[in-house]
């Protein structure tokens, strides 16, 4: 793959994805005066459960997505076709269970009103499975614009269904929760051509109870480790709400943790990206290559996390034109450097999916997870609800420490990093990173300018000194 076609890719899973971002900054203004907190209650539940269940229903099963496309090349498509059916499967069992819970939940009298609310929230569970294939195939084939502009256009068509269902007849939530449903209808039935058709890759019921249990065995500690995600991003708003923190509080945090998240949409566009280039580097055992990588994809996030954090009072008063809501700044300019390690978790995985030992993944997300979690309660109680923000970058970066405690990790991160004391130097430096670049936030523009000019020359120079040109 040329260096001309990893930057493409790259803006295809990273640019691309985000101009649905554009299109909601367009229309909330002509949203929001039509719902109420409410509305917002109903579609927060709601949302909530369904995320839960959402990262639940695969059973894992993703995890042999990559390993069956390199080990079977020629007939990867049969073992696609048998996890195809088993999510299908767990997919519509779990949704069943979303929408008991949300029919005893939701505060309204049973009816057929409030089935079909219940129903429509839980389409993103149903109709998971087409497109978690089509987020491995494409990557893995190179070629992005099917998964893109699919995933792109269902976005807009759900943006656009939302807006009518608010604006034109005031529907409120029904309108917030129409949103994900009709997208990912809409992306279920596009894939349904691209994966069932174009690449033979149809629901296998697989009649073999010993294969089955051997994949999940190796699956299923993929639902912690995924449920660790949820911890890491929603666990300091759970424990605020219990702990009857102000909504206004919540939402402060809430919202710069949104906008902090932008931060790292290039580098999980370029891991992404640079997906078979990683796979295939530790697969024939070439540690350089693999180090290169690794070091290629931690700079450019530490280098682009830092521009996003030195624009971000500019970035506020271009897009947030709200004065409550701008008070979240800062708070976005110390959480775009939270997952700044994203880099370094993908390089530690990427063995243990390859060698199918699942059970080292929770330490990777499950354990920091919990750690967010114990931070929040113990700390949120005393010193208010800004303890969630520390927490959460404290606990994304002791992802860094776990190679010093987990031997498993510890041997294999030496084999391809070299040494550990590289780790604390490159916590290190992330560090420097964060406090020079919120020292510099609301520094002159011309000095912004001229820091934009250096860390993107101090980028090409780290690129062409250790010869990263090579990899791609």
């Amino acid at each position: 793959m040329s260096t001309r076609k990893i930057v493409t890719n790259t803006i295809y899973y990273g640019v691309v994805p985000k101009l649905t971002m554009l299109l909601s900054i367009v229309i909330l203004p002509l949203t929001t005066p039509f719902l109420t907190t409410f509305d917002y209650g109903i579609y927060g539940v709601i949302s909530s459960y369904t995320s839960l269940f959402v990262s639940i229903a695969p059973l894992g099963l993703n995890v042999h997505l990559t390993n069956s496309y390199f080990e079977y090349p020629r007939h990867y498509n049969l073992v696609w076709g048998r996890l195809l059916m088993l999510m299908l499967m767990s997919s519509f069992l779990f949704g069943v269970v979303n929408m008991g819970i949300l029919m005893y939940t939701l505060p309204m009298e049973a009816s057929l009103n409030k089935f079909s609310l219940c129903l429509l929230g839980t389409m993103p569970i149903f109709l998971l499975a087409n497109g978690l294939l089509a987020q491995h195939l494409f990557p893995l084939r190179e070629n992005p614009k099917p998964l893109v502009f699919t995933n792109l256009a269902g976005s807009v068509f759900g943006m656009l269904v939302s807006f009518v269902m608010i604006y034109y007849f005031h529907l409120g939530y029904w309108g917030l929760i129409a949103n994900a449903a009709v997208s990912v209808l809409f992306i279920f039935a596009v894939f349904i051509k691209y994966v069932w058709v174009d690449f033979d890759i149809r629901p296998i019921l697989d009649r073999k109870w010993q294969r089955i249990k051997e994949m999940l065995r190796i699956a299923l500690p993929l639902v912690p480790h995924t449920l660790g995600f949820v911890l890491l991003t929603s666990s300091a708003r759970i424990v605020m709400s219990q702990y009857h923190v102000s909504y206004d509080e919540i939402g402060l945090y809430s919202h710069g943790s949104t906008m902090g998240d932008y931060a790292v949409v290039i580098t999980s566009a370029l891991v992404t990206a640079l997906a078979p280039q990683i796979q295939r580097a530790y697969r024939s055992g070439n540690f350089k290559a693999y180090r290169k990588l690794y070091l290629l994809c931690q700079m450019v996030a530490l280098t682009t996390t830092f521009l996003i954090c030195i624009w971000m009072p500019e970035i506020y008063s271009l897009l947030i034109r709200n004065e409550n809501l701008a008070q979240s700044c800062d708070i976005a300019s110390l959480l775009c450097f939270a997952n700044v390690v994203f880099a370094f978790y993908t390089f530690m995985s990427t063995p243990a999916f390859i060698e199918k030992n699942t059970m080292y993944l929770l330490w990777l997300v499950f354990v920091p997870g919990l750690l967010n979690f114990a931070l929040c309660y113990a700390f949120i109680p005393f010193y208010g609800y800004r303890v969630a923000i520390y927490s959460t970058i404290i606990s994304y970066w002791s992802q860094m420490l776990i190679p010093f405690f987990v031997g498993y990790y510890k041997k294999n991160v030496k084999m391809w990093l070299g040494n550990l004391k590289w780790i604390i130097i490159i916590l290190a430096v992330i560090l420097v990173d964060l406090l020079l670049a919120n020292a510099c936030m609301y520094t002159a523009l011309w000095l912004k300018v001229l820091l934009v000019f250096l860390t993107g020359g101090s980028l090409l120079y780290f690129y062409r000194h250790y010869r990263l040109n090579e990899l791609v």
